[in-house]
């Protein structure tokens, strides 16, 4: 019987409609299953891109409520890419008038597995019709590394701009993770110079795959994501890719593949810095 698990990237074109969106990631799901996914991640902010989050993020329990449906209708692992939330894990409030944003990973079951809260907020200034975003004016950075295991894989949890730091994927990698999934909304401008050779660095620098589902298109005359989402396997090389558009990435993880790279080049065993967790909390 074989191990592999295939899994699933659902790109989409998120906007403010949030009934609208659900709709296309439900679609997307099923297309997910069809395919023959064991584990779906949804892009970051797909319930809402460019809304009022503290508002979204009033809706936060019945959203994840239809993340566990979806799953348990489809006998999927569902990962919701980003979800706004008004409370910390503690369940201590987030002062107005920021929010969490927060990936949750739903079961074949319909339950709750894990959660996990963005630690890299995008506070950066882009060559493009936007120029400067701040995320940090907004959401309120996560303080903890998450892995979770979902369909016979160890996930390692992050989202979007949390790629461009080492340090958490090599964290992610140390706790066990086989596959490190990047739900993302990363921009037209710094997708098309830096999405694919950022993924590809992360599975060959911690011998893991590396799953990327990003948001594409247009979603304001402001802001464009690159789409592209992808599946990297632990040697480095694109095992599935999407484009410009909305669609469904489906790609195999092999555990083969995962212990071939590791053992012939155990870049994993080989560290010789530690890494202790978030250095500002």
């Amino acid at each position: 019987m074989s191990n592999i698990t295939t899994v699933a990237a659902v790109q989409m074109t998120s906007g403010t409609d949030t009934d609208a969106n659900l709709a296309a990631a439900a679609d997307g799901l099923e297309r997910a299953a069809e395919g023959g996914a064991s584990v779906a991640v949804l892009p970051e902010n797909f319930a809402g891109y460019g809304v009022d989050y503290r508002v979204l993020a009033e809706r936060h329990e019945v959203l994840c409520q239809w993340l566990g449906e979806r799953a348990r209708a489809l006998g999927l692992w569902v990962l919701g890419g980003s979800l706004p939330a008004l409370t910390r894990p503690d369940g201590a409030a987030v002062p107005a008038p920021r929010v969490r944003t927060r990936a949750v990973l739903a079961g074949p079951d319909g339950a709750l597995a894990a959660r996990y809260d963005k630690l890299h907020l995008f506070d950066a200034d882009v060559a493009d019709a936007q120029g400067r975003y701040r995320e940090s004016d907004v959401f309120e950075a996560g303080d903890q590394v998450v892995v979770a295991d979902a369909g016979g894989l160890r996930l390692g949890l992050a989202i979007c701009y949390d790629l461009r730091f080492p340090l958490h994927a090599r964290a992610l990698a140390d706790a066990g993770a086989g596959l490190i999934v990047y739900p993302s909304a990363f921009t037209a401008t710094t997708g098309a110079a830096h999405w694919q050779v950022l993924l590809r660095a992360t599975a060959i620098q911690n011998g893991c795959y590396v799953l990327g589902a990003n948001q594409c298109g247009r979603h304001s005359e402001q802001r464009a994501s690159h789409g592209h989402s992808m599946l990297v396997d632990p040697w480095g090389r694109v095992v599935a890719e999407g484009g410009e558009n909305p669609g469904v990435v489906l790609g195999p993880v092999d555990p083969a593949v995962l212990k071939t790279v590791r053992s012939g080049l155990p870049v994993h065993t080989h560290q010789r810095f530690q890494v202790s967790g978030p250095d500002d909390f």
